[in-house]
């Protein structure tokens, strides 16, 4: 009997040091947080954060209690057991929390599936329908990725002969309170005074897009205007050009812009003036694009912004008063002055 004993508790003794060596692969297995932290993403499908599950641990002589706080499940709260250390008493807070709802955990449906073979696979197209889709995107225009900024890009890359640098085109957005995006680009790789001009382009929903309406709008009044046009033409190494450029009434484009002046504020034909000449003076058409064109003086105007732009002067549709404009008629006018420089207005075809 004696024997007995001491075998069975020789065997109890092993078996309990075989329990205590195999319980952290035990717990590594199935970690009572991890193992809360996966019921409740299931229960609110949807990936929890840490505002959703927090532990607070208070200390009690040289022993730990912590209280699990499920904000993602009513704000339910479950406090473990008093604990040697704040980590296995937050264990502890995890592991009552996962008793209470472990008939829960057995009614939930198996989490998803993460194997990308099991995702679903897009139906392939017939021929027909293939066809069909590359017809409607031509149909519907260029290829998409071809954007105003990269046209932009490359139109600013042919006139200057050479591959843009870092800083050379800057793009500014103001974002306005009341929503919308507004942009402006400036291009200071563009020979002469282009380089010091600002673009700004519509009021848009994003700043991509204000980006690019800046973008469309630079690049049409630069596509438009005869000397950059030429220019780009011109093989490299073929000479610089003067950029002695036109361009006048495409949205907001004038040196020093302000931010203030948005969308819808006065441009182009539309600035305030101030009259120059007194009396009528005579010139030629040099230039004429349907809306706008340029106007060459017989007689230089004795006026500080004379030499700009070789003495051509500014012409809108709007200024005239008789007559059909075109390449190399005369013409006679007034001569006035806004934020842009002279411009000539009252005027007649002779």
């Amino acid at each position: 009997q004696a024997y007995s004993a001491f075998a069975n508790a020789s065997f109890g003794l092993l078996w309990a040091l075989a329990t205590m060596a195999a319980q952290p692969s035990m717990q590594a297995a199935s970690d009572p947080k991890t193992e809360l932290n996966h019921f409740c993403q299931r229960y609110c499908q949807r990936p929890v954060t840490k505002a959703d599950i927090s532990y607070t641990t208070n200390k009690f002589g040289n022993q730990y209690q912590s209280i699990v706080k499920l904000d993602c499940i009513q704000g339910q709260e479950y406090a473990g057991h008093l604990c040697l250390n704040q980590k296995e008493a937050e264990k502890s807070a995890a592991e009552q929390a996962v008793m209470a709802f472990r008939p829960q955990m057995a009614s939930l449906p198996p989490p998803a599936s993460k194997d990308p073979k099991k995702k679903k696979e897009r139906p392939r197209l017939t021929p027909a329908e293939l066809a069909a889709k590359k017809a409607k995107q031509a149909e519907e225009g260029e290829n998409p990725a071809v954007t105003p900024k990269t046209k932009l890009n490359a139109l600013v890359m042919k006139i200057a002969k050479r591959y843009l640098q870092k800083g050379e085109t800057i793009y500014e957005t103001k974002t306005y309170a009341g929503g919308g995006h507004q942009a402006t680009v400036q291009l200071k790789a563009l020979p002469g005074e282009w380089g010091n001009r600002v673009w700004a382009g519509h009021v848009s929903s994003t700043k991509q897009k204000a980006e690019q309406s800046a973008a469309e709008i630079a690049l049409k009044q630069i596509s438009e205007d005869s000397e950059m046009v030429a220019e780009a033409a011109k093989p490299k190494g073929a000479g610089k050009g003067k950029g002695k450029g036109k361009g006048k009434g495409f949205g907001f484009m004038w040196p020093g812009w302000d931010w203030n002046m948005m969308w819808g504020a006065p441009s182009g034909p539309n600035l305030p003036r101030e009259r120059v000449t007194e009396a009528a003076v005579t010139g030629e058409v040099v230039e004429w694009k349907d809306s706008f064109g340029w106007v060459k003086p017989e007689s230089t105007i004795d006026h500080p912004s004379a030499k700009q732009r070789d003495g051509k002067l500014y012409v809108s549709k709007k200024d005239i008063t008789s007559g059909t404009m075109a390449l190399g008629c005369k013409v006679s006018f007034q001569v006035y002055k806004d934020a842009q420089g002279l411009g000539a207005e009252e005027v007649q075809v002779l």
